[in-house]
């Protein structure tokens, strides 16, 4: 190593190999098809850092309007005024609930209004407005109306959800790769400027790969041995707990539109995201025909190619993901699995901090032990902040499809 004098520049760092190129958001640009879901929140600039390796938020919802009778079976008489519930926070004195009837009906339901709420258990007044009095059954639905007080009445009590603390992980990805320098220092057919180079796109590629894969099947976790602290990231499949619709191994056209229905029921869009695999992408296709609202495909959200499917209860921006894909040799994989997903609800989070930036950086040379060889690692310290998981949806169970 010749000794420097004078100013040192980044001019020795290059001769060396040493420097680190910045890749950036432009991995959300390199090859688009490969990683959809990374590529469309890079385009919608979906991306902030974090300057700890576990980052937090509070997510908050409106007072639950269903409740259940968890207890016996309530008489059909004005003298039964004890009603078990699941969850007696949902109540205070004044509320007022229905019992609704059985869908064939269409007469009005009783109506009760609680008086005292002693833990989980209600005292109501029955068939207020005497639309009459019905059997409560013993798993009977509720349904939470507003409130009525007598004039001159003292002030409610109140009541609300309070927010919940979410918590997030930065995960540390890694993609290598090695090359003697004798490899390095060859001209190979191919490869204007040698395997190495050649090598760098497709490793990077692969990490895109890894980074797509971990928003849609990753799991949040943290173990803290010291000296060996490892954390994972969340994805949808194990972040989505509401909105899970069963195909039931057949996917019909009626099953595809409750899906649908399921999806747009929660957030403030009327268009999102449907992460499909090619199953479902032939299904949509065989439906345009005939059924389905479906528009050609065009270039949006830096993708190629997305098509838009307008259903009776929003819009959905359809892209394959070719990570969605059977198992080997048709064992069990993830070709029946398909994503409805609220991007503004998704952010990709980054660990920078004191001058740090841990977001996607390709390093040359890595290893500097001296051997006849170098290594090349792309590495990325990453996790997704998934907000509001009514928001996503997630469809299963798909072998086949039926017009």
């Amino acid at each position: 190593m010749p000794q420097i004098v004078g100013v040192r520049t980044t001019g020795q760092v290059i001769t060396d190999e040493r420097l680190v190129r910045v890749v950036d958001s432009d991995i959300g640009m390199l090859e688009p098809d490969i990683a959809p879901l990374i590529t469309m929140l890079m385009h919608l600039k979906k991306r902030q850092r974090t300057t700890s390796p576990r980052f937090e938020w509070y997510e908050s919802d409106y007072v639950a309007r269903w409740t259940q009778n968890s207890g016996d079976t309530v008489a059909n008489n004005a003298a039964s005024t004890t009603v078990s519930v699941t969850d007696g926070t949902l109540f205070v004195a004044g509320d007022l609930f229905l019992v609704p009837k059985a869908v064939g009906s269409s007469v009005a339901p009783e109506i009760c209004r609680v008086t005292v709420v002693t833990g989980n258990v209600l005292t109501v007044v029955r068939d207020v407005g005497g639309a009459g009095v019905d059997i409560i059954a013993a798993d009977a639905a509720l349904r939470l109306l507003g409130s009525s007080f007598a004039e001159a009445a003292a002030l409610a009590t109140a009541k609300c959800k309070a927010p919940t603390k979410k918590t997030g992980y930065t995960q540390i990805d890694k993609t290598a790769c090695r090359f003697s320098k004798t490899a390095i220092a060859s001209e190979v057919y191919g490869a204007a400027q040698g395997d190495r180079q050649r090598e760098h796109k497709i490793k990077m590629e692969e990490h895109k790969r890894k980074l797509n894969d971990t928003l849609l099947f990753g799991r949040a976790s943290e173990v803290l041995t010291a000296g060996a602290e490892i954390r994972t990231s969340a994805g949808l499949m194990s972040v989505i707990s509401t909105n899970k619709v069963d195909a039931g191994g057949l996917l019909t056209r009626k099953a595809f539109a409750a899906f649908a229905e399921q999806a747009f029921e929660y957030g403030q869009k009327d268009t999102k995201v449907l992460v499909a695999p090619g199953r479902l992408m032939t299904a949509l296709n065989q439906w345009a025909t005939k059924f389905l609202m479906v528009r050609p495909g065009e270039k949006k959200l830096g993708l190629p190619m997305i098509t838009q499917v307008d259903t009776g209860h929003g819009t959905w921006l359809v892209v394959r993901d070719r990570n969605l894909q059977d198992g080997v040799s048709g064992k069990n994989g993830f070709a029946g699995v398909a994503f409805s997903v609220d991007l503004d609800e998704i952010v990709y989070r980054y660990l920078e901090a004191n001058g740090v930036n841990r977001d996607t950086k390709l390093t040359e040379n890595a290893d500097q032990t001296g051997g006849d060889y170098v290594v090349d690692e792309i590495l990325t310290e990453y996790g997704y902040q998934i907000k509001q998981e009514k928001y996503h949806a997630m469809l299963f169970n798909v072998t086949d499809y039926s017009e």
